[in-house]
C-alpha cells in the first residue's frame, strides 16, 4: 500500500544484503537516499581490473552516447524512492484521509492489520529487463483485511516516457532485442515502444493496497505526485493510470439484479425437472422388465437416461461417424490454441518464451487462426444429405425452404441462449481476483446490451467490442451459409445443371473475394496473434474487419457441399483408389497444405515490407489448407477407406465426444476466461505449463459441455425433433445411407 518512514523495516532484508556486499568490497557505497544504484559509466574508469571483470569484459560495458540522456539511477531504484514512503495525501475525501492517518499511526506501532496492508505489495520492481510487467504483490493478504480498515487492492499501470525529441529505439534490423547486450539498460527499456511482438519494458502494472474509502482517482493523483518528484528531475516522465474497475475488495462486487435471480431460478428449475423426469423414467423402466418406455413421449425428453443413451449411441454403419472424429481432432487443436492465447495474453513471468515464439515458432501457434475451417467444411458436407430428401417430397416450396432453416436455428438456440444468459448474469459472481472484474464484467455487460445481435445471427457484422460471446461470429457465419446452402440444394434438386452452375459461381466468388478485398483494403492476409491481440482480441482491426466476415470465409463451407455431390457420384460409379494413392496422396496433400499454412509465419518478421500481392494470395490460400486435407480425406474414406486407421476416428469413444462439439465450442472460452481471470500472480509460460493447462482445461471444458448438453441441448433438441416429426425413425430413413436424424448430431461444431 502506502508507507511511512517507519516502513523502512520492510526493506531491511534488502538493505542488510547490500551492506554485506559493502563489507565485502569497500568500494560499494550508499547514496543519500539509501539506494544502491548500478555503476554509472562515469564511474567505470575508477574501477580496477578485477572490478571490470566482475561487471563484464571492458569492451562490452555499455557506454553512454553523447546525445543520450539517462537517469543517474536504475528504474527499480527510482520506483523505490517514490514508493518507500508513499501515502495517499491531499485528497478530497475526508473518509479516505482519516483512514490513511489511522493506517500510519498503527503502522508506527506495528499493528497486525497495518503491517499486513503494508507488506502486501512491492515497492522495488524486479525483472523489468526480462519483461516482468506485473508486480502484483499478495492480493488476498490485502483484501482479507476487514477491520478497522477494509483493504482495497488496486492494480495501477505506470508508463515511462523519455524526454521530448529523444529516440531510444534500436537500429533497424535488430530482430532479437533480448540478445543485444552491449546497450545501455535504460535504452533497452525505452526501445520496446511500439513492438507488438515484444512485451513493453517501458510499462508496468503495480498492485497497491489502500483503504476501501479511497478511490482510484485518489490513488492515481497521489501516485502521480510522488512519481513526478522522483522522475522529473531525471528528465523522464512517469504517467500513472488507475482504472476504477481494477480496484477490488473481498467478496462479490458485481451487483445482484433481477436477471441474476431469474437466470439462477430457471437453471435450478430445469435441473430439478431433469432429475425428476430421470427418476420417473428409471422407475418406469424398472417395472417394465421386457418392455421399453417410448422415448418419444414429450415428458421423457428431459430424462438424463434418454439423453445419455442418445449421446453414447454408436452405429458402426453410419458413414458420418468419421465427421465426428474429424471434429474431435480439430477441437482439441482449437482448445490448445485458445489455452495458449489465454496464458500468453495474461500476466506472465519472464515472458521471453512468448517473444521467442514469434521468431522461432512453433508456426502452428502463429498461423492457425483459420482452424475452424474444417467445421465449415463438415457443415457444408452434410447439408446435401440432410436437406435433399425434403425437396423430393410433395408440398409448398416456401415450407420446404423455411423448415430446414427453422429446424436448425431451433436446435442451436437453446444452448446458445443458455451460454449468453450464464455469461451475462452468472459468471461475474463465480470468482474474484485482481483481474476478475476487468475480464468478466465487460463480457457480461456486452451480452446484456447486445444479445439480440446473436439471436438475429448478425454478430459477425457488428464491431467486435459489441459482440456477445466472442465465438458467436462463427455461429452467425454458419447460419448465413446454411440459408444460402438450402437455396442451392433446392436449385440442384430441381435442375442439376443450374445447381452445378450456381455452386461453381459461389465457390469461384468465395475464392476471389478475399484476394480482391485484401488488395483494395491493403489489409493483412493473416490475423497476427501479436501480444496486443492476445491481451484483447477485440482491439484487432484484422479480427474486426476481415477475420469474421462471412463473405471472406465461405469457401470451406461450399467446397464441402460440392464434395458431398461429387462423392455421391463416385460411390455410384464404385470408384476405388489403390493403397499407395490413398496413403501417399494423404501424406503429400498434408505436407503441401501445412507448408502453405506455415508460410504465414513469414509475415511476423518485424521489418518485413508489405507486399499486397503476397498478402492477397495468402489470404486466399489459407482457407484452403485445412480444407484441402478434408477434401482428400473425404475422397479416400468414402471411396476406398483407410482400413484400421479409420478406427482412430470412428469408435465408441470418439463419436460421443464429437456429439459434444457444439457445447464444447460454446463453453470453452468461458471456462478458460474464468480460469485465467482469477489468477493472483503472473504465470511462467513453458511447454510443460502450457501442456498441463491444456489438459486440465480440456477436461474441465468437456465436463462443462456435458452438463450443458444433458441439461439444455439434448432435452430441447428432443423436443424440436418431435415438433418436426423427426422423433421416430421411418423405414426409409433407416435404409438411407446417412439417416437424417443421425446427421443432426454433426450439424455444428
Amino acid at each position: 500500500m502506502f508507507s511511512h518512514s517507519p516502513l523502512r523495516w520492510s526493506t531491511s532484508v534488502l538493505m542488510l544484503s547490500t551492506l554485506a556486499l559493502a563489507e565485502f568490497d569497500g568500494r560499494v557505497h550508499r547514496n543519500d537516499d539509501g539506494v544502491f544504484p548500478l555503476p554509472r559509466s562515469s564511474q567505470l574508469s575508477a574501477l580496477n581490473g578485477s572490478d571490470v571483470a566482475f561487471l563484464g569484459k571492458g569492451e562490452n560495458v555499455p557506454q553512454k552516447e553523447e546525445d543520450d540522456i539517462y537517469p543517474e539511477s536504475w528504474v527499480s531504484d527510482l520506483f523505490y524512492r517514490a514508493l518507500v514512503n508513499f501515502t495517499i495525501q491531499n485528497v478530497g475525501s475526508s473518509a479516505c484521509q482519516r483512514q490513511v492517518n489511522m493506517y500510519v499511526r498503527n503502522l508506527k506501532n506495528y499493528t497486525d492489520w497495518a503491517v499486513r496492508m503494508a507488506e502486501s505489495w512491492n515497492r522495488h520492481p524486479i525483472g523489468i529487463l526480462a519483461g516482468n510487467k506485473y508486480h502484483m504483490g499478495i492480493y488476498d493478504e490485502c483484501v482479507d483485511i476487514n477491520y478497522p480498515v477494509k483493504g482495497q487492492y488496486c492494480l495501477s499501470e505506470i508508463h515511462l516516457f523519455p524526454p521530448m525529441g529523444k529516440n531510444y529505439s534500436f537500429q533497424k534490423g535488430t530482430d532479437n532485442i533480448n540478445e543485444v547486450s552491449d546497450n545501455h539498460a535504460w535504452k533497452t527499456i525505452l526501445g520496446w515502444v511500439d513492438s507488438p511482438d515484444l512485451v513493453k519494458r517501458n510499462s508496468l502494472n503495480l498492485g497497491i493496497c489502500i483503504p476501501d474509502s479511497c478511490s482510484a482517482s485518489d490513488l492515481q493523483t497521489s501516485l502521480q505526485n510522488e512519481f513526478d518528484k522522483v522522475f522529473l528531475p531525471e528528465t523522464f516522465k512517469a504517467v500513472v493510470q488507475v482504472d476504477p474497475i481494477l480496484c477490488t475488495v473481498s467478496g462479490d462486487m458485481y451487483p445482484y439484479d433481477m436477471a441474476y435471480f431469474l437466470t439462477s431460478a430457471f437453471f435450478v428449475l430445469l435441473v430439478m425437472i431433469c432429475c425428476g423426469v430421470t427418476v420417473y423414467h428409471f422407475i418406469k423402466l424398472s417395472h417394465q422388465q421386457n418392455k421399453t418406455l417410448s422415448d418419444d413421449e414429450f415428458f421423457i425428453s428431459f430424462s438424463f437416461i434418454k439423453s445419455v443413451r442418445e449421446l453414447l449411441k454408436y452405429d458402426k454403419t453410419n458413414e458420418l461417424n468419421i465427421a465426428n472424429g474429424m471434429k474431435v481432432t480439430t477441437m482439441l487443436f482449437i482448445l490448445f490454441g485458445h489455452r495458449f492465447m489465454y496464458l500468453a495474453g495474461n500476466p506472465s513471468s519472464h515472458p521471453q518464451l512468448i517473444e521467442n515464439i514469434y521468431r522461432h515458432g512453433p508456426d502452428l501457434l502463429l498461423t492457425s487462426m483459420n482452424l475452424v475451417d474444417p467445421f465449415f467444411f463438415i457443415s457444408g458436407f452434410i447439408l446435401y444429405t440432410t436437406i435433399s430428401p425434403i425437396f423430393k417430397k410433395v408440398g409448398s416450396v416456401w415450407i420446404k425452404l423455411a423448415s430446414p432453416v427453422i429446424y436448425r436455428i431451433m436446435r442451436m438456440l437453446p444452448a446458445y441462449c443458455a451460454m449468453m444468459a450464464i455469461t451475462a448474469n452468472i459468471v461475474p459472481h463465480l470468482g474474484d481476483g485482481p483481474l476478475w472484474p476487468q475480464k468478466t464484467w465487460s463480457e457480461a455487460e456486452t451480452c446484456k446490451k447486445y444479445w439480440w445481435t446473436n439471436l438475429l445471427f448478425i454478430s459477425n457484422f457488428i464491431d467486435t467490442k459489441y459482440e456477445c460471446l466472442i465465438v458467436s461470429w462463427y455461429i452467425s457465419c454458419d447460419i448465413q451459409f446454411f440459408i444460402v446452402g438450402v437455396v442451392l440444394v433446392y436449385v440442384y434438386i430441381k435442375n442439376i445443371k443450374y445447381g452445378i452452375g450456381l455452386l461453381s459461381t459461389i465457390i469461384i466468388a468465395s475464392i476471389f473475394t478475399p484476394f480482391i478485398s485484401t488488395i483494395l483494403k491493403k489489409s493483412d492476409g493473416i490475423l497476427k496473434v501479436h501480444i496486443p491481440f492476445l491481451e484483447n482480441p477485440r482491439t484487432s482491426t484484422t479480427f474486426n474487419e476481415s477475420y469474421r466476415a462471412s463473405h471472406l470465409r465461405a469457401a470451406p463451407f461450399f467446397v464441402g457441399v460440392a464434395m458431398s455431390l461429387i462423392i455421391n457420384k463416385l460411390k455410384e460409379k464404385k470408384i476405388k483408389f489403390s493403397a499407395i494413392t490413398v496413403y501417399g496422396g494423404t501424406f503429400v496433400v498434408t505436407v503441401i497444405s501445412l507448408w502453405v499454412q506455415f508460410y504465414g509465419a513469414i509475415f511476423y518478421a518485424r521489418h518485413r515490407p508489405y507486399y499486397p500481392l503476397e498478402q492477397a494470395l495468402y489470404s486466399t490460400f489459407r482457407h484452403w489448407t485445412w480444407t484441402a486435407i478434408c477434401v482428400w480425406v473425404s475422397f479416400c474414406y468414402y471411396t476406398t477407406g483407410y482400413g484400421l486407421l479409420s478406427k482412430v476416428f470412428d469408435n465408441r469413444f470418439i463419436v460421443p465426444m464429437g456429439r459434444l462439439s457444439y457445447s464444447v465450442f460454446l463453453v470453452n472460452l468461458i471456462v478458460m476466461m474464468m480460469s485465467q481471470s482469477s489468477q493472483r500472480l503472473p504465470n511462467y509460460l513453458s511447454a510443460k505449463s502450457l501442456l498441463d493447462a491444456w489438459i486440465y482445461d480440456t477436461f474441465k471444458t468437456y465436463l462443462m459441455a456435458l452438463a450443458l448438453h444433458l441439461v439444455v441441448e439434448a432435452p430441447f433438441g428432443n423436443l424440436t425433433r418431435q415438433m418436426f416429426g423427426r422423433g421416430k425413425k421411418s423405414d426409409s430413413s433407416i435404409r438411407n445411407e446417412i439417416p437424417i436424424e443421425k446427421t443432426t448430431t454433426v450439424e455444428t461444431p
